[in-house]
């Protein structure tokens, strides 16, 4: 009940975004001079920003979706619960999943650096910003408290929102773990003709994921030539392409093991691998196990 409260309240936020038209640009957030501190539910059919950036941080909480997180060069799954921190003009965007009929909900919170200030007292909480920049996965056996810190941010304004604010990140820091989501050396650069084409990349990948795809179909997409493409690429995420192909598919492949009682042989078919031994190797290299560990752990959890 409170967060549909809280998203009437905040759907002033809300704008209405031509997927099909919108360019990957610098993002504008609406972080007013007051307060330094723009704060929403986001609830909607589904994630619409493309591949972005903004020079304020940013905590998400996913409440309700399913699908492909992106931060910097990493490809994660993304579920209830999720929640990352991300630092300044840290590229990012959620693909939610095209087959699912749930709402894409979300608590966000952005804030402009200047919020937190130089005092010694705020030095742990700098620190965690600083660790930012490269994006983290926070977790939490707390996510309730969070969820109602967040909640409270939301719903209040000027110094309250301030307070809660802040006590928020300081109960993260007290109670949370913080894992780095983009790879040690990943630096990007900001430009929109890189981003355009990280996007144009990631959407041909996310078509085709389930065919065989050759790096000419990529770089011909891009108007580039295999050796161009390759290295542009290999120089912005700091992976080779079939690095960042094989990851997106083990991604897809885990949320299959996770939700249905389908054989691997058809998991690995559905996810573009023609062969099942390479298909075991590549779930192993990312997920740490073998596909069917895989799936006795989740049941073991569950």
């Amino acid at each position: 009940m409170l967060l549909s409260i809280l998203y009437r309240r905040n759907s002033i936020y809300l704008k209405e975004i031509d997927y099909n038209q919108m360019k990957p640009i610098l993002e504008k957030v609406d972080v007013s001079d007051q307060e330094g501190i723009h704060a929403f539910m986001y609830d909607r059919p589904s994630f619409e920003q493309p591949w972005h950036f903004h020079p304020e941080y940013e905590l998400t909480l996913i409440i309700e979706s399913s699908g492909i997180r992106y931060v910097g060069n990493n490809i994660s799954n993304y579920s209830k619960g999720d929640l990352v921190l991300l630092g300044s003009n840290l590229p990012h965007c959620w693909k939610n999943d095209d087959d699912s009929s749930s709402q894409c909900r979300s608590l966000v919170i952005q804030w402009k650096k200047e919020m937190i200030s130089d005092l010694p007292i705020f030095e742990e909480i700098r620190t965690l910003l600083k660790n930012s920049q490269r994006g983290l996965f926070i977790q939490s056996d707390k996510k309730e408290q969070i969820t109602s810190f967040m909640s409270e941010v939301i719903q209040n304004r000027h110094i309250n929102r301030y307070l809660n604010f802040v006590t928020l990140l300081d109960f993260l820091i007290q109670n949370a773990t913080f894992s780095p989501i983009a790879g040690h050396s990943y630096s990007y650069d900001l430009s929109n003709v890189t981003t355009l084409r990280l996007e144009q990349v990631q959407a041909f990948v996310e078509k085709n994921f389930k065919e065989k795809i050759k790096l000419i179909d990529v770089a011909n997409q891009l108007n580039m030539s295999e050796q161009s493409f390759s290295r542009f690429f290999s120089k912005t995420m700091n992976k080779p392409f079939f690095e960042f192909l094989n990851e997106y598919r083990v991604n897809i492949a885990s949320r299959l093991i996770f939700e249905t009682d389908l054989q691997m042989s058809e998991i690995a078919y559905k996810c573009g691998y023609e062969s099942l031994p390479f298909f075991y190797k590549k779930f192993k290299q990312f997920k740490g196990y073998t596909p069917l560990e895989f799936r006795k752990l989740y049941q073991k959890i569950n």
